[in-house]
């Protein structure tokens, strides 16, 4: 029986923003497993791909290995690599240590880290898709409210200028002025009155400038 080390991760995490691969392989080395019988992955940008632990399965392990790693999670970033991993362990007979549970070629063990891994990338994927959900509303309400590439219901310092010079111009006057249509005319009118009358209170009506009812 040998005793291997192997540990994967980003250099820097884009959460946490700490250094995780440096942490796990601090947390690895601590557990007594020589330097040359160690083996390591890093991430870089998308590529996840763990070559050095295919390596050590494919080529160094043999039946009744032990196999170190701060957690199980280090050797899987979803369900099919998971249950690849199973395959494996049961068919070279190695074992796997780690800090959270050991995963050897006993069925009944395996078959229970098994469930609760599954349980546990299932629940990632949930909190993934939540998030994704999430970011869909937020983009469609988003779009609904810059129609024509800007928010209409900001109310512009040019905008609030247009309504301070029509309280004593007219909507001719303040047209011309500001470049401004009359029907843009009325909608600033209209929500800066709302915004500072009460609910349900009637706004001033000035038949002599044109205003709307």
């Amino acid at each position: 029986m040998t005793k291997y080390g192997y540990v994967s991760g980003w250099l820097k995490d884009n959460i946490s923003k700490q250094d995780d691969f440096e942490h796990q392989a601090k947390i690895l080395l601590n557990m007594d497993i020589p330097y040359d019988h160690c083996f390591a992955d890093v991430f870089r940008n998308k590529n996840k791909e763990r070559y050095q632990l295919f390596k050590f399965l494919t080529t160094v392990a043999q039946e009744g290995d032990v196999l170190v790693v701060p957690t199980l999670t280090c050797l899987y970033s979803n369900i099919r690599e998971l249950c690849c991993l199973m395959y494996i362990v049961e068919d070279t007979g190695i074992i796997i240590q780690s800090s959270d549970m050991d995963l050897s070629d006993d069925s009944d063990s395996s078959n229970w880290i098994l469930a609760s891994q599954l349980a546990h990338l299932d629940y990632l994927d949930y909190l993934h898709q939540k998030c994704v959900i999430k970011a869909i509303k937020k983009a469609k309400y988003q779009s609904s409210l810059n129609v024509g590439g800007r928010n209409k219901r900001v109310i512009t310092p040019k905008y609030r200028q247009a309504y301070e010079y029509l309280q004593s111009h007219t909507y001719a006057a303040t047209q011309k002025k500001f470049h401004l249509s009359k029907s843009t005319l009325y909608r600033i009118k209209r929500q800066i009155n709302n915004r500072k009358q009460p609910i349900n209170t009637p706004q001033s009506y000035d038949a002599s400038r044109g205003d709307l009812q």
